[in-house]
């Protein structure tokens, strides 16, 4: 199987942002806007969009927790695995990790909507931040692929 054209010549997709909420429709338009000429189905392109609001949300609403907003960064490029193509979207901000409630809560879904409909999830979190990098596999440029954990509607 040979990599598309249109995918192969794509230039990865660079944001630097503050990690605020008025951001969160900016990014959805760029992603999609940067998703839509490299011929990605509607439904894997939905997915994507969703997962990465989801990670930019949990920087805007735990990474700066009781100090000023700083930036986050998100990068998404087309790349090739064992598995064959792939986007691959690293969300990343510079605050300070805080550990999720152990009780119950309504709050807390985010990183598992990513983790259901996603084909793999990787949290680094360090002294200087965390980046969730998000992997989506690529079958093929039509809406016929359904993967588990995505959409139907």
């Amino acid at each position: 199987m040979e990599i598309d054209a249109r995918r192969r010549r794509a230039r990865p997709l660079r944001m630097k942002v503050p990690a605020t909420a008025d951001q969160l429709a900016v990014i959805r338009r760029r992603l999609f806007g940067w998703l839509e000429p490299l011929g990605v189905s509607s439904t894997v392109a939905a997915d994507i969009v969703l997962a990465v609001n989801e990670a930019c949300t949990n920087c805007i609403e735990h990474a700066y927790r009781g100090s000023k907003p700083g930036q986050m960064e998100i990068e998404a490029a087309v790349g090739r695995d064992s598995h064959g193509e792939q986007i691959a979207v690293c969300v990343a901000d510079f605050g300070t990790w805080r550990t999720p409630p152990s009780g119950p809560t309504t709050r807390g879904r985010g990183l598992p909507i990513i983790s259901a409909i996603s084909d793999g999830v990787d949290l680094e979190r360090t002294s200087v931040g965390t980046t969730v990098r998000i992997e989506f596999a690529l079958a093929g440029t039509g809406d016929e692929v359904q993967r588990p954990g995505s959409r139907t509607t």
